[in-house]
């Protein structure tokens, strides 16, 4: 049987260090292709670079008074980026997020900590195109 994620290329916006190592990790274990943003300094340019991406896992607070809804708002402005499915993973207030994140138009929210196990599902759910709203 195919690895979960095989052949799957996963943008991660991601500002701790640990979280990202566990995120890519994880991922990457399960057959996806991972490149790291965890500066947030000039996420776009990279994201273009590393063309094509099928869903971007985004923090939504970041460092250097950025949000990941800010980075979400350049994402979708952009023609060449738009169409990318967006899932958040925050330890951010479920109640408060979920329905902002679900209004914006992004595909799902996972609450931070992820479940080793549930987090790869969770991404392919994404990609196959289900909804995932998941706070813990």
């Amino acid at each position: 049987m195919a690895p979960i994620l095989e052949n799957k290329r996963i943008f991660i916006v991601e500002d701790d260090v640990s979280n990202m190592a566990i995120f890519a990790v994880t991922l990457s274990n399960c057959g996806a292709k991972v490149i790291q943003d965890h500066w947030n300094a000039s996420t776009l340019s990279l994201l273009k670079r590393n063309m094509p991406v099928d869903i971007i896992v985004l923090d939504l607070m970041l460092r250097r008074g950025i949000s990941g809804y800010d980075i979400f708002d350049s994402i979708r402005a952009d023609p060449d980026l738009a169409s990318i499915p967006v899932v958040a993973v925050s330890a951010s207030d479920p109640e408060i997020e979920i329905p902002r994140a679900q209004g914006k138009g992004l595909v799902g929210f996972i609450g931070k900590p992820i479940s080793l196990l549930d987090f790869p599902k969770q991404i392919a759910d994404c990609l196959s195109g289900e909804h995932i709203w998941m706070a813990y």
